[in-house]
């Protein structure tokens, strides 16, 4: 390799930058480890560019320490991370990963400058081929991507308040590796190295001392945390990156072998071992298996709870299509945890536990179990995780309970978990045996029944509401039922009148052509009653929307009502009578209704001889009718806490519905219902509704009468 004046130049304005990091990092009030161990990579990295600079001036002794000295510029730096993140490793407390971290290291490191002191890697970077050289090179891309590892380690496990020195570190030593990476993977694809890029490594990772000397003013050091996902990401990232390398080198061998078909070779080999790495990688039972490793290795305890209990509540809360039901959701949450492939969940119905959902299930046909039955009775009573494999070699403390036949031979039926709600069982979830082999402790124990008596929360909820939502329909139907009651009572009312007058207006062609047409009238209103009893309608129907004539239904009402009540009036302006002054859109026979309903009212208030006044007029964009009487009235309080609430009446035999669904049915057309009343001076309810296209019809929400 040709060291130039410029690889002069860059290496000593390294010499200098990386001694003024070395000074910025003890010149501290508190010298820390992590200063010490920075100010040490510095000054191990500016003895690098010392020697490059006694190189390139021809001191022989320096030339051939170039390479070793790269080495432990580069050792130095994993060396300072890995201390950074010792803390939060424990590594202290875990002597067994310390030793294999610190012996990896010190091998890969002896390796290297065994290779350089021997002078087996001078071809290196002259461009020479031999199997040592390359690798060498294999060894210069294990470090590199083996920092790099780190350096997402470190940065993604910072307090996310305090980041912002540990980003800095981040992308600073993270420069230095990438550029590493870099120059070497060229260096392996498409020998020789380039001689440009090995002389200006010394300006550019001079470059990284900035950032370097940002990050040692912040307390990043103490605010380093782990999480078992990371941990997760940077092996899986770490074992691609290993892989390839070695595959790479495979590769290589397999074209120095193939002769004219070594390309060939390479290529199909290289492609091959990337399908098959990406298998591998996205394989549960890959995921399981390493995850069990990480908390083997890695942590204090098994799991991480926070991040169990979030995934836990973000499964059985997910909604949507092909989310499933809310019991295949919660046999989905509690298998995520132990890396269960499916589960059955079994739910009490009367004396049997017997299978609602199930998830996944490989082959195995659950059975139902019977309340009385030992096995069930134990888990009542002892509300503890059953471990099947225990229970097949009669370990572990059961009570002397009998394994089911049902799993004494599937090796595949793996845990019991109870769902306890209230001291009592609300279910029972059954495990399909987990992708990867895990001894269980209590950890697992205690996460389980703890996961079990959330779900069998969720379980019991959910039951209660399918409960009150039944309860709701026979609400429904009673409340339906109570008000078709009341339209009744009326229609008996008016129905006892025709038969009364019957007696005396028989004879009369009039009155039968009346007493006709007022029990074809009832017919139809009682059969429409009939209707909406069915199940198949609805809490709510359609309004329909038509030209409703009030003044020619007003007197049909009153007609009808003046009956009941001789002093009953009615008074309508004489220009409005024909005109469409009086005209709102809405549903002719609920409005109908409307007005029975006040008239009624009115005439069950008042003395059989006091006057009852119906007057009607228009008001802007409305139609005003007034219902007046000088009945028994009320009192203000009464109004405000009572008129309006359904199902109080103070009559013997009134249901306490006809002033709400009057109201009810005014709300529905966009119109309003006032009354004013003083007790022993009478009622006066006034009703509004708008004009023609203005009245905006919505649905009702009780009852559709059709009209006459």
């Amino acid at each position: 390799m040709i060291l130039t004046d410029v690889g002069l130049f860059s290496h000593f304005i390294a010499i200098i930058g990386f001694s003024a990091l070395a000074v910025a990092a003890l010149w501290q009030n508190r010298l820390s480890r992590a200063s010490i161990g920075l100010a040490g990579a510095a000054i191990i990295t500016a003895g690098w560019a010392v020697v490059f600079v006694l190189a390139q001036r021809g001191f022989g002794v320096a030339m051939l320490w170039l390479s070793p000295a790269e080495t432990l510029r580069t050792t130095a730096w994993i060396g300072f991370l890995i201390a950074v993140l010792r803390p939060t490793w424990h590594l202290d407390d875990r002597l067994r990963s310390s030793f294999f971290i610190a012996g990896l290291l010190g091998f890969i490191a002896a390796l290297q400058l065994a290779l350089d002191l021997l002078g087996t890697t001078d071809g290196v970077l002259s461009g020479e081929r031999n199997v040592v050289g390359q690798l060498f090179i294999i060894t210069r891309l294990t470090v590199a991507v083996s920092g790099l590892v780190l350096v997402h380690n470190l940065y993604v496990n910072s307090d996310a308040a305090r980041r912002s020195g540990v980003r800095m570190l981040a992308i600073g030593i993270g420069g230095l590796f990438i550029y590493d990476l870099n120059f070497y993977t060229l260096a392996f694809l498409l020998p020789p190295p380039s001689a440009q890029l090995f002389n200006i490594r010394g300006a550019v990772d001079t470059i990284t001392v900035p950032l370097l000397l940002l990050s040692a003013r912040e307390s990043w050091v103490a605010r380093v945390q782990v999480s078992r996902q990371v941990v997760f990401h940077t092996l899986s990232f770490s074992i691609i990156g290993f892989y390839l390398i070695a595959m790479a080198a495979l590769a290589y061998g397999l074209r120095l072998a193939g002769g004219d078909w070594g390309l060939l070779l390479q290529t199909s080999f290289l492609f091959a071992t990337v399908i098959l790495g990406v298998i591998v990688l996205v394989s549960p039972r890959f995921r399981a298996a390493l995850r069990v490793q990480i908390a083997k290795n890695f942590f204090t305890y098994k799991y991480d709870y926070r991040q169990e209990w979030l995934r836990f509540i973000a499964t059985v809360s997910r909604t949507g299509d092909g989310t499933g039901s809310l019991n295949e959701r919660v046999i989905q949450a509690v298998c995520a945890v132990v890396d269960s492939p499916g589960g059955v969940l079994y739910i009490p119905d009367e004396d049997m536990l017997m299978p609602s959902a199930e998830w996944r299930m490989r082959g195995i046909k659950p059975v139902p179990l019977a309340r009385n039955s030992p096995f069930v009775r134990f888990l009542e009573v002892r509300q503890r995780v059953i471990d099947f494999d225990e229970l097949r070699a009669d370990a572990g403390d059961y009570d002397d309970v009998e394994i089911p036949d049902w799993a004494e031979n599937d090796r595949r039926i793996w845990l019991g978990v109870p769902l306890v709600h209230l001291d009592s069982l609300a279910g029972f979830l059954l495990l399909d045996r987990t992708l990867a082999e895990r001894p269980l402790n209590w950890e697992d124990y205690d996460l389980l029944r703890t996961l079990g008596r959330q779900a069998a929360s969720y379980i019991a909820e959910s039951s209660t509401q399918v409960a009150l939502d039944e309860a709701a329909k026979f609400e429904e139907f009673n409340r339906r039922f109570a008000f078709i009651l009341h339209d009744i009572k009326n229609l008996v009312s008016q129905l006892s009148l025709v038969a009364r007058n019957a007696e005396r207006h028989a004879d009369n062609p009039d009155f039968r052509a009346d007493m006709i047409h007022t029990l074809q009238s009832s017919v139809g209103k009682m059969n429409d009653l009939l209707a909406r009893l069915s199940p198949r309608t609805g809490t709510r129907t359609d309004a329909m929307a038509e030209p409703v004539d009030l003044a020619a239904l007003l007197q049909q009402v009153v007609a009808v009502k003046r009956h009941a009540h001789v002093p009953l009036t009615l008074s309508l302006p004489a220009v409005e009578t024909s005109a469409s002054n009086l005209v709102v859109a809405g549903d002719a026979g609920r409005i109908e209704q409307l007005f029975l309903h006040l008239i009624q009212n009115a005439v069950d208030a008042s003395a059989p001889d006091a006057p009852i006044s119906v007057s009607a007029h228009g008001q802007g964009n409305d139609v005003v009718v007034v219902v007046a009487d000088r009945g028994k009235g009320m009192s203000s309080r009464f109004i405000r806490q009572e008129l309006f609430q359904p199902f109080r009446s103070t009559k013997p035999d009134g249901f306490g519905i006809g002033a709400y669904e009057a109201r009810e049915i005014a709300r529905s057309h966009g119109g309003r219902l006032d009354v004013t009343s003083g007790e022993g001076e009478g009622t006066t309810f006034t009703i509004a509704l708008p004009r023609g296209a203005a009245a905006d019809v919505t649905k009702s929400p009780h009852l559709k009468f059709a009209s006459q």
